[in-house]
């Protein structure tokens, strides 16, 4: 089997945004994403996604290098995202990448390992990467986020909601719909921000209200659909909701000049004349 064909028709595969082609040209397939060799379904699967991700995509060949036995294309990307790519929502971002495409003929099998530079891509896409190390002991890492509010007054009222989701599709939804629920909140009234983490496939949603009647505010559109998906449409193996009043909050600041440190609110300015003011709890 000459590799210089077999790599030609690989890329007019993936040019022509045919996962069956795909599927079809390659015995193995290695790229940043699979976390190995795939094929079959798995690397259908993998091109499925891209091609939801970014349905323009088209790779133009810039140079080329023919062994006895493989082949090397380099090639230059360009495509819009106009889908959801490593859970992160439709950017409409345009990105342009440099990879190449190595093409090696064994017997009767094509092996295609693909490189480029997957942090240079999201970064185009405005998303940030955070390394975390695996669970120690019992501690887990995540990530974490949160709705960013003006308001500094200290809540009366903390709704703590826990979901477990069962892949990280599953995380992906839950995370569109919390972001959904809580940028309605954003208007209600007595809502003073929220803060969000995803640990080991557990959903963390904490939201401060200024008291308990206010946390009725979650009983909005998009909460509903959320609750509907969870009771009956067999989103997440499970979850809780809790509310709860806090006994206690002391808040400090530190003068930016002077390092002086105050309990907000304050009832005077620090020695240097700062004045102290509170920030939003979450």
């Amino acid at each position: 089997m000459d590799a210089y064909k077999a790599a030609a028709r690989h890329l007019d595969a993936w040019n022509g945004h045919d996962p069956a082609a795909v599927v079809a040209t390659a015995d193995s397939f290695d790229a940043p994403g699979t976390e190995g060799p795939v094929s079959g379904q798995a690397l259908r699967d993998h091109a499925e996604e891209l091609f939801e991700a970014f349905p323009g995509l088209k790779f133009g060949v810039e140079d080329e290098a023919v062994g006895r036995d493989h082949v090397v294309l380099s090639w230059a990307l360009d495509a819009e995202q106009l889908g959801r790519y490593l859970g992160a929502p439709p950017t409409r971002a345009t990105v342009r990448i440099s990879g190449t495409d190595t093409v090696r003929v064994v017997g009767d099998e094509v092996r295609v390992l693909r490189a480029f530079d997957r942090m240079a891509l999201l970064g185009q896409l405005g998303i940030e990467v955070a390394l975390q190390p695996v669970p120690v002991r019992g501690w887990e890492n995540g990530l974490g986020s949160r709705l960013v509010t003006t308001r500094t007054e200290h809540p009366g009222a903390l709704v703590l909601t826990r979901l477990d989701a069962a892949d990280r599709q599953e995380e992906e939804q839950v995370g569109m719909l919390s972001a959904a629920v809580a940028a309605s909140l954003r208007a209600a009234r007595g809502f003073l921000g929220t803060a969000a983490m995803n640990v080991g496939g557990r959903m963390y949603t904490l939201s401060a209200f200024d008291r308990p009647e206010s946390t009725r505010a979650v009983n909005l559109k998009p909460h509903q659909r959320a609750v509907r998906r969870f009771f009956h449409s067999g989103l997440c193996t499970g979850g809780a909701v809790s509310v709860w009043t806090p006994i206690r909050i002391s808040e400090y600041v530190r003068c930016p000049e002077c390092g002086a440190l105050s309990q907000v609110p304050a009832a005077e300015p620090c020695a240097c004349g700062w004045i102290p003011y509170g920030r939003p709890l979450l």
